[in-house]
């Protein structure tokens, strides 16, 4: 096991991560790690959906289905919130801050909300450049070991 620690650390770190957590009182915790880019839209449009509106990002039979960026189905009332961690991310492009944008709209319009979370290793530049700050809340965390705000 201690080998297995060992040759974990000297790994490179992945570019591209998710987890997705949906936890009691109508919180889902969306987790990013690596780089988010135009390459990575699709994974990264499905799991926000399957945070935002959990039972439409499914088929009948219960397998995941590709919804568009824009539109799709009534959110499940139960997700409140929607935290999205982007605290390990190392780069985005304008593909991620549109899939966010989108994202956020869908919880608003059913009386949701999105939160994002960036530490301070997080690319901020792309929010504060396209003004997209101003449109999303944004929250940042000093310790990276801290726990997700939910």
């Amino acid at each position: 096991m201690h080998r297995d620690k060992e040759r974990s650390h000297l790994m490179p770190a992945p570019d591209f991560a998710l987890a997705l957590r949906h936890r009691a009182g109508g919180t889902t915790v969306l987790a990013f790690a690596g780089e988010l880019d135009l390459y990575r839209a699709p994974e990264i449009e499905r799991a926000l959906a399957e945070a935002v509106e959990p039972e439409a990002a499914r088929d009948r039979h219960g397998n995941h289905v590709y919804l568009p960026t824009f539109g799709g189905h009534i959110s499940d009332p139960r997700v409140r919130r929607v935290v999205v961690d982007l605290r390990a991310v190392t780069f985005l492009d304008s593909s991620m801050l549109a899939l966010l944008l989108a994202a956020s709209g869908r919880q608003r319009a059913r009386g949701g909300e999105l939160l994002i979370l960036v530490g301070p290793q997080t690319p901020t530049t792309p929010f504060e450049a396209t003004g997209f700050d101003r449109h999303l809340t944004i929250k940042r965390v000093r310790d990276e070991t801290s726990q997700t705000a939910a």
